[in-house]
């Protein structure tokens, strides 16, 4: 198997020989992205009522199951709170379970706030 070419001084890699060529103009590509029409918060549709009745929408966080793993956790939280002040946060659920991950599994913890 040839080694791989390392890159330029600029950043760029080098062209290998005997690579596909481009698509010709025109041509729409296969591969689709997921999540290109997700919509940030800034954009719902549905406003978070600071009503205290009913939950209009999720945001989830996970980590990993360990003491800097839920630190982190915490300070996500946190910082997306702070970051939204409009919002109320309505209840929220945890679960713990194996996280699956190109590394093997793990113990993992979900927390969805409900706002």
């Amino acid at each position: 198997m040839p080694d791989r070419p390392e890159p330029s001084s600029e950043g760029r890699p080098i062209p290998v020989e005997g690579a596909a060529p481009a698509p010709p103009a025109g041509l729409n590509p296969k591969i689709k992205t997921f999540g290109g029409g997700m919509r940030h918060e800034d954009s719902w549709s549905r406003s978070p009522n600071v009503t205290g009745t009913g939950a209009i929408h999720v945001r989830s966080f996970h980590s990993k199951l360990s003491d800097d793993g839920i630190a982190y956790l915490d300070r996500q939280v946190n910082e997306w709170l702070d970051a939204h002040p409009q919002y109320e946060v309505k209840f929220v659920t945890t679960a713990v379970g194996e996280w699956t991950s190109k590394l093997g599994k793990e113990a993992g913890l979900v927390v969805q706030v409900w706002v």
